[in-house]
């Protein structure tokens, strides 16, 4: 009994040692991935989220100026329109 102990024993403390590289080697590539990832991103030149944002609201800004724009000319075009009859 006590030599399948020390067997078991022995087995569990190898287990236990192997978990903690194996927690390592995944530390380890998570970190590798992440750099990667972010040298890929850096070169395809995007736009930080924050940065489209705003850019995105001024786009909104300008569309909506350019709708009351259409819709003052065309109330005009109506009244030159309706005064020439």
């Amino acid at each position: 009994m006590s030599n399948k102990t020390k067997i078991l024993s022995e087995l569990s403390k190898i287990i236990v040692e192997s978990m903690s590289s194996f927690s390592d080697i995944k530390k380890e590539i998570e970190t590798i991935v992440k750099i990667r990832v972010e040298k890929i991103i850096n070169k395809m030149n995007l736009v930080k989220r924050d940065e489209f944002e705003v850019l995105k609201e001024i786009v909104q800004k300008l569309e909506a100026k350019k709708t009351t724009k259409k819709k003052t000319r065309k109330k005009n075009r109506n009244k030159k329109l309706l005064r020439k009859k």
